[in-house]
């Protein structure tokens, strides 16, 4: 049996869905209208009036125009904000709305592939800023495959996925890639530090908010002039950001690109550069990301990703199992903070106190971690069970706590517990 890695860019306006059977080499999109996959699926939903019909993406749209249905936009800002929407005198959770949407839209695959083909599915979003890792995880827990099978990720991941697995000679010097699908301009730059082993990528996020989409910055006229303007603006920018930055290679996203208000910028672009004009870069980005889960190869073992949602250090502790004294991995550099964390119950030796050993990506040297056990009762050595806690509330937050659960009939537990927060520069 077949089975399919999922990559799912959720956004404001336009979402994606790419797919991957393992045994292919190329992700392939769906297209909600079959002869607009460069559309993606607009991430709305319509209600028919006076019946609980609901509908989606240009389906919903259509209704909406129609006149036969009230359409819901901006869900996922609807979301963050804690919003409920009210449709004909009830209100409904802007949360359950999106999951509404996820799911209706995965409907497009149902004749490719079921829920239990799914190896991996990954969410990819433009940001898990304030509630929306809260948001994405509930999306993530109401879909049809199980939540162990489900990654959630930036889009500075899926970029980093993407680009490793095409042409090296691509990533050879720093890559950028222009994002012009709104509400404003963005550039991704990924820049690789080759000087560790393994190699860690990084990529950069800069906002231009006062460059806005080419409609909004023309004041919905199109005019020569407005669009030489708009082009001079951009192409200044363009000058700006390359100034200081080794880029070898061009991607542009978005439908703000399209046209020809941005001849000169284009031109100045391709000069000493490989431009492309992308297209579903993030859910194809999401697929490779699944791909390497399900199937690692030599490029996962020598590249690693490094982005601000990424823990930045291993963290291990050594512990009694069967008898024998082993390290423990209990956080691993490279991992979301929002996935890591553990549960660990272990013996305690003859100490007072629980050493952690905190080692960073960056080289730097290894760090010790004492969480001291003040108050716990005098035992002989291998008999006091503890049960370690580890949980990240950011990626430069990290709470441990600690449990006496006691020995047996001979030392019974006194309930107590240990807390100790870790905050890093």
């Amino acid at each position: 049996m077949s089975k399919y890695i999922l990559g799912y860019d959720l956004n404001d306006s336009m979402s994606q869905i790419s797919y991957f059977e393992l045994n292919t080499s190329v992700p392939e999109t769906v297209a909600s209208d079959a002869e607009e996959e460069r559309l993606g699926i607009p991430t709305v939903l319509s209600k028919r009036k006076g019946v609980a019909q609901w509908e989606f993406g240009n389906a919903a749209i259509r209704a909406s125009e129609q006149g036969t249905a009230t359409l819901v936009s901006q869900l996922m800002s609807f979301a963050a904000a804690g919003a409920k929407i009210e449709i004909e005198g009830e209100a409904y959770d802007a949360t359950d709305l999106l999951i509404l949407f996820v799911r209706r839209s995965l409907n497009l695959l149902s004749m490719i592939l079921s829920p239990s083909d799914v190896e991996y599915m990954i969410f990819t979003v433009a940001s898990l800023e304030g509630k929306l890792v809260d948001i994405v995880e509930k999306i993530a827990n109401g879909m049809p495959v199980p939540r162990e099978k489900i990654i959630i990720q930036t889009y500075e991941e899926s970029i980093y996925y993407y680009l490793l697995h095409q042409p090296a000679d691509l990533w050879e010097r720093d890559v950028s890639v222009f994002d012009y699908s709104g509400p404003h301009l963005k550039a991704y730059e990924l820049w690789m530090n080759r000087a560790t082993e393994p190699v860690v990528a990084f990529v950069d996020r800069t906002d231009f908010k006062d460059i806005k989409m080419p409609k909004f910055m023309m004041k919905e006229e199109e005019s020569m002039e407005k669009a030489d303007r708009l082009d001079e603006i951009v192409l200044q920018l363009a000058h700006d950001y390359f100034a200081n930055r080794n880029v070898g290679t061009v991607f542009l996203l978005g439908e703000g690109f399209e046209g020809s208000w941005c001849n000169k910028t284009l031109k100045f672009m391709c000069l000493g550069k490989r431009v492309f004009q992308g297209r579903n870069m993030y859910s194809k980005g999401a697929c490779y990301c699944g791909k390497d889960k399900a199937q690692p190869c030599d490029l996962n073992r020598d590249y690693v990703f490094l982005g601000p949602d990424k823990l930045k250090f291993n963290l291990g502790l050594k512990m009694y199992v069967a008898g024998e004294e082993e390290y423990i991995a209990v956080a691993d550099a490279g991992e979301n903070w929002y996935d890591s964390g553990v549960t660990y119950d272990f013996v305690l030796g003859n100490a007072k106190s629980i050493p952690l050993l905190m080692t960073p990506l960056d080289g730097k040297g290894a760090e010790n971690i004492e969480v001291e056990l003040t108050g716990l009762p005098d035992r002989p050595p291998k008999a006091s069970r503890l049960r370690l806690t580890v949980s990240f509330e950011s990626e430069r937050r990290m709470k441990i706590e600690v449990e006496d659960l006691g020995f047996g009939e001979f030392f019974p537990t006194t309930g107590r517990k240990w807390e100790k927060i870790i905050e890093f520069a």
